[in-house]
């Protein structure tokens, strides 16, 4: 990259837009601890792709879709190497963009809905979200960032449709087994759970997504102009 802000998004919405209303409410009806909209499946979502284990079950995707097409070593070594340059590039940019424009998590927002001048957003004071709040700038959203490159370089080695299915465990979660039969799947899930776990707002995981898949494909691009 030529710098930490070469793909800096555009500035998150107004807090007296529309757009902010729909996703606060969003968040605080389905990100809440105690939500009765959010469902058992969705909550196991949030839990499953915590920060511990966002990296190791995008590599755990990786390793089963490859065996399951026979990559050879060469191949394997190139998707990997991209895979980690991609991550790696999203936390500059998205630490970059995150740290420029401060923007509050739904946990300060919810609490303080009262002093954003939007009509649309009732006060919680005693709002929670269902995880731990992470303790720096919400926009855009991380997960989703990493999710659309990792998503980027997978699809330009294994194609967008379906898959053979593939599975993905975490080691805080013994006995839970996720199953996914294409990419896309997986990218979706990612960036709904951390709505689901009232960390993040809908326009955040869209713009990290958007983000994080022009990340990947400037990877990859910039890899196979290196190779010719």
């Amino acid at each position: 990259m030529k710098s930490a802000s070469q793909f800096r998004p555009a500035a998150p919405p107004k807090l007296s837009s529309a757009l902010y209303a729909r996703d606060y409410n969003e968040t605080k009806e389905l990100g809440a601890l105690k939500s009765v909209k959010r469902t058992d499946a969705q909550s196991d979502a949030v839990r499953f792709w915590a920060q511990g284990n966002l990296f190791i079950a995008w590599y755990q995707a990786a390793a089963q879709i490859s065996a399951r097409k026979g990559l050879g070593l060469a191949e394997n070594a190139r998707l990997f190497a991209l895979l980690s340059m991609g991550i790696a590039n999203c936390y500059i940019l998205d630490w970059d963009a995150k740290f420029h424009y401060q923007f509050w998590r739904p946990l300060t927002a919810i609490r303080n809905g009262d002093q954003d001048g939007n009509d649309a957003t009732e006060r919680d004071a005693l709002w929670t979200p269902l995880i731990d709040t992470p303790m720096h700038p919400e926009y855009p959203c991380a997960h989703c960032t990493v999710d659309g490159a990792t998503g980027a370089v997978l699809k330009s080695f294994f194609g967008n449709g379906p898959l053979p299915e593939f599975t993905l465990t975490y080691k805080a979660m013994p006995g839970v087994v996720r199953r996914y039969t294409s990419i896309q799947l997986l990218e979706d899930e990612v960036s709904m759970a951390r709505v689901w776990g009232g960390v993040h707002y809908r326009n955040s995981n869209e713009v990290g997504h958007a983000l994080g898949k022009q990340v990947g494909e400037y990877v990859v691009q910039t890899q196979l102009r290196i190779l010719r």
